[in-house]
């Protein structure tokens, strides 16, 4: 074993067993709500770091350093997308979340249940796991590849070793865990604003902010739509609502996240340009941060710091994208009489937990283009957004028919999302748009139709 990855496995070892010790102490001395939804008390810190955190997820740690290493700043376009729909929480996530706790919801599918109907929430949540799973899988390829590749493993080994770490502080600490693990993890990512100083881009690659413009304009625009729709489709974001312990955590936190997530973002793209002196010219996307590790003349410590925060970006995501499934399996897809009962929705958690990460590592070890695979499962999480911003801001009225209609219309969307993926259209960035924008405007006339259909009774 060389001195790398002696420093590195004694690093990722401390940070494993911090996890794992964690979600055990978690698991012996909180209640139900916190197992749930961390009794609706989690404050600035945890939600910023939460936040963060969760965005910075392995393939957007695959995109960044690759983009910086060959495009500098171009991909900042899907930053200032997400920053948009963070702001738009600053501003209506209070009221959401004083309405999701007065009616005891915890998940944004019990919203659209209650002001939509049964049908729509099946619908959703139905995509919601489909699209976890997708990123699930993605995490767990990021996450096992990078320990594979430092300590000379196999793939699966790495996979399933990270998966059965994760499994274990999901299975004691739920949803307390997530926020815990999280807010840690948040402080190690951030700390990724150091690395620059040790593996210095040079200075013409800094001040040249033209990369910013490097892409072309359909690309920066559809990098711009995927930052706003990723926020308000993901269903995790909607929970940091639904846990914060009262509004001014929202009307900060969520800005401030948004802050954070830049400076992490170029803390990436600067260590990738950095890098750019050590991987030579023939750079590749989807390899340059495995790559990366092998690179001898890096002083052992700093990599071992750099694998444990990208870790620490992973499993951030993961975790959270776990719990996810596992509460939308139970809450809004397994029959309502038995999540009811706290005592059986905890071990039907737990038993998911193990479920979820058993399968999906056996899905991450045959992705072969990471960043590709989690834009094309991106574009169908995207068409979610208008029934959550119309559920979640009472836009529409609550009949059969509209349950209906609403399912109905986001079936079709995703049916357009089936075409374009088998044709793999979603290589234009720009049309990964076009399934939400499509089930927006289907959206918007049923809503339309609702109005004009009230005032002609007024």
């Amino acid at each position: 074993m060389t001195e790398t990855q002696l420093w590195i496995i004694s690093g990722l070892g401390l940070y494993f067993v911090a996890m794992i010790a964690i979600g055990i102490i978690s698991g012996r001395s909180q209640s139900h709500d916190g197992f749930v939804i961390g009794s609706r008390n989690v404050g600035y810190i945890p939600t910023i770091g939460s936040l963060s955190a969760g965005f910075r997820d392995g393939a957007g740690a695959l995109f960044w350093f690759g983009f910086g290493a060959l495009m500098g700043y171009a991909g900042l376009w899907l930053i200032f997308g997400a920053m948009i729909s963070l702001f738009f929480f600053t501003v209506y996530g209070p009221k959401i979340r004083a309405y999701a706790e007065e009616q005891g919801f915890i998940t944004i599918g019990e919203i659209i249940r209650h002001r939509l109907g049964k049908i729509t929430e099946r619908t959703t949540a139905v995509i919601i796991v489909i699209f976890a799973l997708m990123a699930i899988s993605i995490q767990l390829f990021v996450a096992g590849n990078l320990f594979a590749t430092v300590l000379d493993l196999s793939a699966t080994t790495g996979v399933f070793s990270v998966a059965a770490i994760v499994g274990i502080y999901l299975f004691f600490g739920g949803y307390s865990t997530v926020v815990k693990t999280d807010a840690i993890q948040f402080f190690l990512i951030i700390g990724m604003i150091i690395t620059p100083f040790f593996i210095q881009p040079s200075a013409s690659d800094i001040m040249d902010v033209s990369t910013l413009f490097a892409m072309s304009s359909s690309d920066q625009i559809g990098l711009f739509l995927v930052g706003i729709f990723f926020v308000l489709g993901m269903a995790d974001v909607w929970q940091r609502v639904f846990s914060a312990r009262d509004a001014q955590v929202i009307r900060k936190g969520f800005p401030l996240a948004g802050v954070f997530v830049l400076i992490m973002t170029l803390a990436m793209i600067w260590l990738g340009m950095g890098a750019k002196a050590y991987l030579g010219d023939n750079i590749n996307t989807n390899d340059a941060l495995f790559s990366f590790f092998l690179i001898e003349e890096i002083a052992a410590p700093l990599l071992a710091f750099i694998a444990i925060a990208l870790m620490a970006i992973t499993m951030s995501t993961l975790d959270t994208q776990a719990y996810l499934t596992a509460s939308t399996i139970a809450k809004n897809i397994l029959p309502k009489d038995i999540s009811q009962n706290r005592d059986t929705y905890i071990k039907i958690s737990r038993a998911l937990f193990i479920l979820i990460l058993a399968t999906m590592s056996i899905l991450a070890i045959t992705i072969t283009d990471a960043i590709q695979f989690i834009f094309d499962a991106a574009s169908l999480l995207f068409i979610l957004v208008p029934i959550y911003l119309g559920a979640a801001l009472g836009l529409y009225k609550k009949t059969l028919k509209t349950d209906m209609a609403v399912s109905f219309v986001t079936v079709i969307s995703c049916i357009i999302y089936i075409y374009m993926f088998n044709e793999k259209m979603f290589d234009s960035l720009i049309l990964t748009s076009v399934p939400v924008l499509i089930n927006s405007l289907f959206c918007g006339v049923i809503i339309i139709s609702q109005k004009l259909c009230k005032a002609q009774e007024d």
